[in-house]
C-alpha cells in the first residue's frame, strides 16, 4: 500500500488554500450561537446562514439518512459532509483540490457524460477512460462489474498514462452504474480499493442512484447496491482516501433543486474543498427542503418504496417492448433510470457483418459515428431525444441510452415514435 502523504493528497492550489487562512471560519464561529428569543446573547443575521459547508440541519439530516440507509460500517457524522449547488459543482471542486492542471481521473468506459464536461472544463483536470477491451478487441460488458477484469484494465490505463506524461490523482465510480444500469459487488470494490491502494489515488464513489435499485423479476439476483462505506477499509486501503458523493438529483427526482453532498474523512481534503465552496453555495431555504423530507422517515420510506417500484414497473414496460421489437439490450439491470440499448446491427443495415467495424478505435470508427448521429437526428424529428453512446465515451459504436422514468402514457408515445425512427432507417 503506497504510503500516505498529505503533500500528495492536494493539488498545489489547493495546498495553498489550505495553508491561507481559513476565510469563514470567524463567521461559522460566530454563528454557532444564533440569536433567539431564548438566547437573546446570541447573534442576529439574514443572510450567510452557516458558512457554505452547508447548513448544520441539512448535515445533520444527510448523516442519519447515510447511517439508516447507506450501512457504513463506522457511523458518518454531520461535520463529515459538504453541501454544494448539486454533484456537478462538487466534482469540479473534487478535481480542483486533487489535481494540477492536466493531471487525471481514471473513469471506467462506458461513463456518464456529464463526466466530459465536470472535470475539464474549469479545474483542467484530465479525463482518462480505462478501456474494457479484451486482448482481441471485443468488448464484454459484463467485465466492468468483474474484480479481475477491472484490476487489469485499471493496470492498464495507469500504464498507459505514465508513459503518456499524465499523472493519475484518483478513480471515479459510479455505483449504481450509469449507463449500464447495475450495481459493483463487493468484491469488485475492493479490487478498485486494492488498485488506488498500491498508487495513493482517491477512490471517488459517486453513488447518487444508491435508492433507485429496483427488483428485476428477470433476474431476482442482480447484485445489489452496496455503499463503499459499508466495507472494512482495514488492510486494503487508507480510509481518508474513499469519499462518497451523493444528490437529491435522482433518489428525490430532484434535479433542478440543484442539491449535492460529499462525504469525506479526509480532514486536509475537506478543508481544501471548502475552501471554494462559496462558489456553489446552495441557498438555505432549499437546503432546509431537502433536511425536512429527509427528517420525515414515514415519507421517505413510502416515497423510496413507491419510487422503486415505479422503476421496476417502467424497467419491465421497456424491456418488454424491446424484447417484442426483437431490440437486444444489456441484460440484468436492476438499477438506475435507464437501458443501454444495442442498435449495431442497424447501422451495420440490418446485416450480419462483423461488429468489429463499429469499435471506436475502428479505421471505420468517423463513418459509423456519422451513422449514429443521423439516426439521433431522426428521433429528434420524430419528437423524441435519445441519447447516443458515443457521448458516454462507448468503446463500440451503435449502442444508445434510454431513460424510462417519464409518465407511462409519454413513455409509450416515445418508444413508439423510437420504433417508427428505427423501421424508417
Amino acid at each position: 500500500m503506497a504510503e500516505l502523504r498529505n503533500q500528495d493528497l492536494l493539488s498545489n492550489r489547493a495546498r495553498d488554500n489550505v495553508e491561507g487562512d481559513d476565510h469563514w471560519a470567524p463567521l461559522v464561529n460566530a454563528l454557532a450561537s444564533p440569536y433567539s428569543p431564548t438566547n437573546t446573547d446570541g447573534i442576529a443575521h439574514f443572510t450567510y446562514g452557516n458558512g457554505p459547508q452547508g447548513s448544520p440541519r441539512l448535515r445533520k439530516a444527510i448523516s442519519n439518512f447515510f447511517n439508516s440507509r447507506f450501512a457504513p460500517l463506522k457511523p458518518t457524522q454531520p461535520d463529515e459532509f459538504i453541501i454544494t449547488a448539486g454533484v456537478t459543482a462538487m466534482i469540479d471542486h473534487l478535481t480542483w483540490s486533487i489535481c494540477n492542471e492536466g493531471e487525471g481521473i481514471l473513469l471506467p468506459q462506458p461513463l456518464y457524460t456529464g463526466f466530459t464536461n465536470d472535470i475539464p472544463t474549469r479545474s483542467k483536470g484530465k479525463l482518462v477512460p480505462v478501456s474494457f477491451a479484451r486482448e482481441d478487441g471485443s468488448v464484454v460488458l459484463d467485465d466492468v462489474f468483474d474484480p479481475e477484469a477491472n484490476l487489469r484494465c485499471f493496470e492498464r490505463a495507469y500504464a498507459e498514462s505514465q508513459r503518456n506524461g499524465a499523472k493519475i490523482k484518483g478513480v471515479m465510480i459510479t455505483n449504481p452504474h450509469n449507463p449500464l444500469g447495475k450495481c459493483y459487488s463487493k468484491e469488485a470494490i475492493v479490487a478498485i480499493m486494492r488498485f488506488c491502494a498500491k498508487y495513493g489515488l482517491h477512490y471517488l464513489s459517486d453513488e447518487i442512484y444508491a435508492m433507485s435499485v429496483f427488483k428485476n423479476e428477470r433476474y431476482p439476483d442482480a447484485t445489489p447496491f452496496q455503499s463503499v462505506l459499508s466495507i472494512d477499509t482495514e488492510g486494503i486501503i487508507n480510509p481518508e482516501l474513499v469519499h462518497v458523493l451523493y444528490g437529491a438529483a435522482k433518489d428525490f427526482c430532484a434535479n433542478g433543486l440543484r442539491l449535492g453532498a460529499f462525504h469525506t474523512r479526509n480532514e486536509v481534503l475537506r478543508k481544501a474543498v471548502l475552501s471554494i465552496t462559496t462558489f456553489s453555495w446552495e441557498a438555505y431555504i432549499v437546503q432546509d427542503m431537502w433536511a425536512r423530507i429527509l427528517e420525515d422517515t414515514p415519507f421517505l420510506d413510502r416515497f423510496i418504496g413507491d419510487n422503486q417500484k415505479q422503476l421496476a414497473s417502467h424497467y419491465a414496460l421497456l424491456t418488454n417492448f424491446l424484447d417484442d421489437n426483437h431490440i437486444p439490450y444489456f441484460q440484468g439491470g436492476n438499477a438506475a433510470l435507464f437501458l443501454w440499448v444495442d442498435l449495431r446491427r442497424w447501422l451495420l443495415g440490418n446485416s450480419d457483418a462483423d461488429t468489429a467495424v463499429l469499435r471506436s478505435t475502428s479505421p471505420d470508427a468517423a463513418k459509423y459515428k456519422a451513422k449514429e448521429d443521423r439516426l439521433s437526428k431522426r428521433w429528434l424529428e420524430k419528437g423524441v431525444m435519445i441519447a447516443k453512446g458515443s457521448r458516454s465515451l462507448s468503446e463500440e459504436i451503435g449502442w444508445f441510452r434510454i431513460v424510462f422514468t417519464a409518465e407511462e402514457k409519454a413513455l409509450r408515445t416515445g418508444l413508439n415514435r423510437f420504433l417508427e425512427g428505427l423501421r424508417e432507417w
